[in-house]
């Protein structure tokens, strides 16, 4: 599949999060370490969508729901349906105040190193199957 310019403008995004990722978990930011990957992923997904549908894709950040538009939502096993269900929040939780308190208290270096490996894992097998597949 040929990629068109919409399609790696999300891809470079999301390698531009998943950088970020690491940075903030050798800094020891352990709360964006998560946001970082959900973003990561959420692209990823956005770029399935644009390469897959031609469509843009929605403003919305449930990986789940974008899975399901990317229509690849079938094809994940269960590891990574849980995976992305529970990586969704944290893409809301960093921005209010409020919950940003709670998950702060909750992240850190355990939680972080397995939601990066994690990202990680996930990540390449999108590339790998859905996106630079042959």
């Amino acid at each position: 599949m040929a990629i068109d310019k919409i399609t790696q403008y999300w891809i470079e995004h999301s390698d531009y999060d998943f950088v970020t990722a690491k940075a903030m978990l050798k800094a020891s930011r352990y709360l964006y370490v998560s946001f970082m990957c959900q973003q990561a992923v959420e692209k990823l997904l956005k770029a399935i969508i644009t390469l897959r549908l031609k469509v843009t894709p929605p403003r919305i950040h449930d990986l789940s729901k974008l899975a399901a538009i990317a229509k690849i939502d079938k094809v994940l096993n269960k590891q990574q349906s849980e995976f992305i269900a529970g990586l969704t929040p944290f893409c809301v939780i960093t921005r209010y105040a409020g919950y940003k308190k709670k998950i702060s208290e909750l992240s850190n270096a355990t939680l972080a190193k397995s939601t990066f490996k994690e990202t990680k894992e996930f990540i390449k097998w999108l590339k790998e199957t859905q996106i630079y597949k042959r």
